[in-house]
């Protein structure tokens, strides 16, 4: 049996970014999602050359500058 350091349920914009930043760190991330992709509530998808928000609107509420670059 493999051996995490943390186990992620939910692939949304905070799972995602957490495993990422910890994995990034040396730790061993198990993200377990029950949709077949990542980003949670705010996946877009693209339909005609335009991205799609597939769950509704989403506004993402911050004009921090190093939150966008990131």
């Amino acid at each position: 049996m493999k051996k995490y350091d943390y186990l992620v349920v939910g692939a949304g914009l905070f799972g995602a970014t957490f495993a990422y930043e910890a994995a990034k760190r040396g730790k061993r991330v198990k993200v377990i999602e029950k949709r077949d992709h990542i980003a949670g509530n705010i996946y877009t998808k693209e339909v005609d050359g335009i991205q799609v928000h597939q769950y509704g609107a989403h506004i993402f509420h911050t004009s921090n500058k190093e939150v966008w670059d990131y």
